[in-house]
């Protein structure tokens, strides 16, 4: 039986999609391997960083963002300093790929037709989605042999869009979960075929549900690729009912503090800073 091949797309970003990534690189087996991947800055293609920034200041106290900001130095800075002296870089996608000698095929429009050339060659079978910032257009959904899959942090349909560990904590969820579902051109669409929720866990936080999702995710993403590679998927039809939700407004993110919520905090940094699940 052929393996499956398998491309990636996400984001570069320190403290979640390492720990997916790193996982299914540990996990390849004779069913699937990963032939090649392509990191996307964090920021959505008609957005900028400081876009990206400003929208979490609408969510963040000071504090929250001082606490980010810690964590983004220790991961960001002191690491890269330490991977120039030959220490592993657990926080970097970008060092987990070349590690692990992954083909990256970069690009600012992975809808630009040169793109989607370089991925033809790569004889792909499914695409990968992990949490990337631009949308899969028609020719990129109909590119890979089998399937587009996209792993979503929430229980689909509730909180489509983006934000979705924030929106679980301001909407009083009593679970949480990670969705995988085929791709169309609607975002968070297509058909069901993995999903699996956890309770609620005690004094969540933002960072915290986030940390728990993408590691169901991983084993998500393990399961789904293992029996792709034999049989078809099955849709799954999911009892949640549809939300969707756009980046929160001041207003709210006030609201979610008044009510003694929290984005992060000190103690997240076990989660957070992990190396691994």
């Amino acid at each position: 039986m052929k393996k499956l091949n398998v491309f990636i797309v996400s984001q570069e970003e320190p403290f979640y999609i390492p720990k997916v990534i790193r996982y299914l690189v540990a996990h390849q087996n004779d069913n699937f391997e990963i032939v090649g991947a392509t990191r996307l800055q964090p920021h959505r293609k008609n957005k900028t960083m400081k876009d990206w920034l400003l929208e979490r200041t609408q969510i963040y106290t000071y504090w929250e963002l001082f606490i980010t900001t810690c964590f983004f130095v220790y991961c960001k800075i002191v690491y890269k300093i330490l991977a120039k002296l030959g220490v592993d870089n657990p926080y970097s996608v970008k060092h987990i790929y070349a590690k692990n000698s992954i083909k990256e095929i970069e690009t600012d429009d992975i809808n630009f037709p040169f793109y989607l050339t370089q991925l033809r060659g790569l004889d792909i079978d499914v695409i990968l989605s992990i949490s990337p910032p631009q949308l899969f257009g028609k020719d990129l959904l109909s590119l890979p042999r089998k399937v587009c899959l996209n792993a979503h942090g929430t229980l689909l349909p509730r909180h489509r869009g983006v934000f979705g560990s924030w929106w679980m904590l301001f909407n009083g969820d009593t679970e949480i979960g990670t969705t995988i579902h085929t791709m169309v051109e609607k975002l968070d669409a297509g058909e069901i075929v993995w999903q699996k929720e956890i309770p609620m866990p005690k004094n969540a936080t933002q960072y915290a549900i986030a940390y728990h999702t993408k590691k169901i995710m991983s084993e998500g993403l393990v399961e789904t690729l293992d029996k792709l590679s034999s049989q078809s998927l099955e849709s799954i039809q999911s009892p949640y009912q549809e939300s969707y939700h756009r980046a929160p407004s001041k207003e709210q993110g006030e609201n979610f503090h008044r009510r003694g919520l929290r984005v992060v905090t000190f103690k997240n940094a076990k989660l957070t800073l992990s190396k691994s699940f």
